[in-house]
């Protein structure tokens, strides 16, 4: 009976060896991969996302083979989830009941950086990381698995450091958000370099609300153009002709800022009601038209009025052009999805 039972643990020793060593060599078989930070903007439902790492701290992006991952922790509270990670067992769990959120750019709401920390996001943004992309890793949600892929091709989590990182496209298509990526125009004036953004749907109503807002947008820019143009051609006006077009031109624009905004939120990372608020180049515009009206300026004098109009002229419809690229991709995107 003692050799019975003496050979029966050593069994279940031996079985107990094999499925650790197994488990090892799962992991030990993660194929290696570098990833690169992606430095361009998340938008969530128009506000500019930030993100923040294990320990709440702000940290990057990172892109592999066309896909952008996320922090998981940032993925949690997007979900509205607590999250347990285990990476010595190859699980994580997320756990709904919590409320959900997301961190801006402008709420500070990450932990204060010290000066180690910026400095592994310089490493991070001169170099990338090398990570292991773990095949094997569970990711759970309320105890369902929670599995990555892309175009029927399977994406695995990884880990930059201390903090895992989930595919972030997944993460906003769980949250029943429709994710858009824009690229950069090219051949058109335009801020923007690519972004994403990630939004709740809109109907065909609200894009058709939206396209008609950037064309009566258009429109209006097209009439600042047009005196804007004018003004910077001509070789001779008076103080007066020359302060009604400034007028004019600045009129336009803000009419652009002071249309109705519709109703879905996708326009408003563009802020174009700002676009009615005096800034410093309206203050500008004003500042030359009271001058030019008082005659303490001539038309020849202003020498910077022609580069100002030019360039107030050339920024607005950019960011028009920015609008138009971003809302054409998330109509293109709604339309994927079905």
């Amino acid at each position: 009976m003692k050799k019975l039972r003496i050979g029966a643990l050593s069994a279940l020793v031996l079985l107990c060896a094999a499925l650790l060593g197994s488990m090892a060599a799962a992991f030990a078989a993660a194929p290696a991969a570098h990833v690169t930070a992606y430095m361009q903007n998340v938008y969530v439902d128009g506000q500019d996302a930030e993100f923040a790492n294990a320990e709440g701290k702000k940290t990057y992006l990172f892109s592999y083979n066309g896909t952008v991952y996320m922090p998981a922790n940032t993925a949690a509270d997007w979900l509205g989830c607590t999250l347990s990670v285990d990476r010595a067992a190859g699980k994580a769990a997320f756990t709904t009941g919590k409320e959900a959120f997301v961190r801006t750019k402008l709420s500070n709401s990450t932990v204060p950086l010290n000066e180690a920390d910026f400095a592994v996001l310089d490493r991070y943004f001169e170099s990338g990381a090398d990570v292991q992309l773990l095949s094997q890793f569970a990711v759970t949600v309320d105890g369902a698995p929670w599995t990555f892929a892309s175009g029927g091709t399977a994406l695995y989590p990884f880990f930059v450091d201390d903090t895992l990182y989930l595919p972030l496209r997944s993460v906003g298509e769980r949250m029943g958000k429709v994710v858009t990526w824009v690229p950069e125009l090219a051949g058109v004036p335009h801020y923007q370099d690519e972004l994403i953004s990630i939004d709740a749907p809109a109907t065909q109503a609200q894009l058709q609300e939206m396209q008609t807002y950037l064309d009566q947008a258009y429109a209006l820019y097209w009439k600042a153009a047009e005196v804007g143009q004018a003004l910077v051609d001509a070789s001779d006006l008076s103080g007066a002709e020359a302060a009604d077009m400034l007028d004019q031109v600045k009129g336009y624009l803000r009419q652009i800022g002071q249309l109705p905004s519709p109703s879905h939120h996708y326009l408003d990372k563009y802020a174009f009601p700002e676009l009615a608020v005096s800034t410093t180049v309206f203050s500008g515009f004003d500042y030359y038209s009271a001058a030019l009206r008082a005659n303490t300026l001539t038309f020849q004098e202003a020498v910077n009025v022609k580069d100002s109009v030019s360039i107030t002229l050339m920024g607005r419809y950019a960011k028009l052009n920015d609008a138009q690229k971003g809302l054409s991709c998330f109509a293109a995107a709604i339309d994927a999805a079905g």
